[in-house]
């Protein structure tokens, strides 16, 4: 599998951190280039739009990164460090990342005008007297400087414009040297995302100074065939992760066209895996499920990607490699994780435990879902949405299933409806549990039934321990819901103003508070919105413990 290619060795470790010394000697940055090129033989335009809300907070000094703001109204805070921003070195981390990659240049290039062009060169300026010749630390990392590179080389075209020679020489120069250097680091960059990044960048550079490199490229395609599966799924598990992946690669391989097709062509066999995958997460209304990290992304934005992609293939039903199962009757659409627990990477917020959960959306409306992730990539709310209870599934007493659960799905057709058969292993070890989950979806798309087991496997004696397990289905924002009758039956009143019925058995069913954090048009920062969430609590003790629900359209 991909996954194994992320690891890396002690050895590689060892290297990539010697390396870094070395790029950091005086030594070192004398054999990169001192003389800056006339000019960019080629460039590309800025592919995809930025966000003027974002450029805007730019002018007011707000740096918004991965969750994190930070106000510097006076200089950009190149050199903050975590201590005087206080916080974990994982987000400060994440945050510079974002700060020195560059990545918001598209957002002054989409606000257009004097005024944006002229503060975005004020900061790749004041940038370039900071960090230029100084080859070290995280702004200097691989995959740091292979996304500003690449962002650079997009923006060229726009902070040129009217520059005056000297910001045009010191930038010009910049170049050369990133591409220089990226030349010696990307093959010492961490695997995974980061080799990607640092190649990427490598392959922008060396395209604009007019020196192609046909190892370069297959070294690129090297790195993304250890990140995207043979069904087209990330190893991440994480829709959004496969959205931002396919972005990359679909503005290269619009950029190589106009200058090698052949080049180009190597990409052609990842865009035609991504595309339909990123399809198979789509609910109605056009944004992505929330798995694994995913947030909803901006429907009209999917559609310019898998447009520009030119990739037509439909979706699978069971994409068995990357973890998922997606049914589709008339509008009902059902999406369900059937996979393990992705890999845990260094400075990554920390995987998602949602085994078996599910996300449930009719037409436009979303439904059930789970509740998304944060920004920022450790602590609080990262923690606390990674777990099980911010999933649509089963949790059991306190503890969390084991990363290492195993995990069955059968699926099954007749008629037009589907059903599935589930179940993991995630609380063998610490409750001797285990959970099955049967989930049915009628032919008409307006009825999805569903039953919770939770069996002792195997069976103890004088009967195990009871255990407190809880049903969560958590409601989009979009949904109000209210309990009526015995205590046994949930009316929903959706977005679009339809309504459903959920009723319930076998235990004991209320309505609490829950939150989501799908939406990404918060400009960068955790904006969590209030939402609800149906719950069932029972008591799985020595016979096992059956949830049966129901939920269908009212007319």
């Amino acid at each position: 599998m991909a996954a194994a290619s992320l690891q890396e060795t002690f050895g590689q470790k060892l290297l990539r951190r010697a390396s870094a010394a070395w790029y950091a000697t005086r030594l070192y940055a004398l054999t990169l280039p001192r003389q800056a090129p006339l000019e960019l033989p080629v460039l590309p335009d800025e592919a995809w739009p930025g966000s003027v809300a974002n450029a805007d907070r730019l002018f007011q000094g707000r740096f918004v990164f991965a969750g994190v703001e930070v106000v510097s109204p006076r200089a950009a805070p190149w050199g903050m460090t975590a201590a005087e921003l206080k916080l974990d070195a994982i987000s400060h981390a994440a945050w510079a990342a974002e700060l020195h990659g560059f990545r918001w240049l598209r957002d002054f290039v989409t606000q257009g005008g004097d005024m944006a062009r002229r503060m975005a060169r004020a900061l790749v300026g004041s940038w370039l007297e900071k960090h230029a010749m100084q080859i070290q630390g995280l702004p200097w990392r691989a995959d740091v400087a292979g996304r500003r590179l690449a962002h650079w080389v997009n923006a060229a075209h726009f902070l040129l414009d009217g520059a005056d020679d000297k910001f045009a020489h010191d930038f010009l120069l910049a170049i050369a040297r990133h591409t220089a250097h990226l030349n010696h680091a990307a093959k010492r960059a961490q695997p995974g995302l980061p080799r990607f990044a640092a190649l990427l960048g490598l392959v922008y550079g060396t395209e604009a100074l007019g020196q192609p490199q046909q190892a370069v490229m297959q070294a690129l395609c090297g790195a993304l065939e250890t990140q995207i599966l043979a069904d087209g799924g990330h190893v991440s598990r994480n829709p959004s992760q496969l959205y931002r992946l396919l972005r990359e690669i679909v503005a290269l391989w619009r950029f190589l066209l106009a200058l090698d097709p052949g080049r180009a062509a190597l990409l052609q066999v990842f865009l035609d895996r991504m595309a339909p995958m990123l399809r198979f997460f789509r609910h109605g209304d056009g944004g992505l499920a929330l798995f694994h990290g995913g947030q909803e992304e901006v429907p009209a934005q999917i559609d310019q990607l898998l447009d520009l992609s030119d990739a037509k293939g439909k979706p699978l039903n069971s994409a068995t490699l990357s973890g998922y199962e997606r049914a589709l009757a008339r509008r009902g659409l059902l999406l369900i994780d059937t996979g393990a627990m992705p890999p845990m990477l260094p400075d990554a917020p920390p995987p998602h435990r949602g085994l078996l959960s599910f996300e449930f959306s009719h037409g436009k409306d979303r439904l059930i879902v789970n509740c998304g992730a944060s920004r920022r990539v450790s602590g609080g709310w990262s923690d606390a949405l990674s777990g099980s209870a911010a999933h649509s599934t089963i949790t059991l007493g306190q503890a969390e299933p084991a990363a290492a659960a195993r995990i069955s799905a059968t699926r099954n057709e007749q008629d037009g409806a589907i059903w599935f058969d589930l179940e993991h292993d995630g609380w063998w070890r610490s409750h001797n549990r285990l959970h099955r989950r049967r989930l049915f979806l009628a032919a008409g798309g307006e009825d999805l039934r569903g039953e919770e087991t939770i069996t002792e496997s195997p069976p103890s004696a004088n009967g195990g321990m009871p255990v407190e397990a809880v049903l969560r289905l958590h409601l989009h924002p979009g949904v109000h819901a209210s309990l009526i009758g015995s205590g046994d039956t949930v009316i929903l009143k959706s977005a679009s103003g339809q309504g459903w019925r959920w009723r319930g058995a076998g235990g004991v069913v209320r309505l609490e508070d829950s939150v989501y954090f799908g939406h990404t048009d918060n400009g960068g920062a955790d904006a969590p919105r209030r939402t609800q969430q149906i719950v069932m609590t029972g008591s799985a003790g020595e016979t096992p413990l059956v949830f049966k629900w129901a939920l269908s359209k009212i007319g």
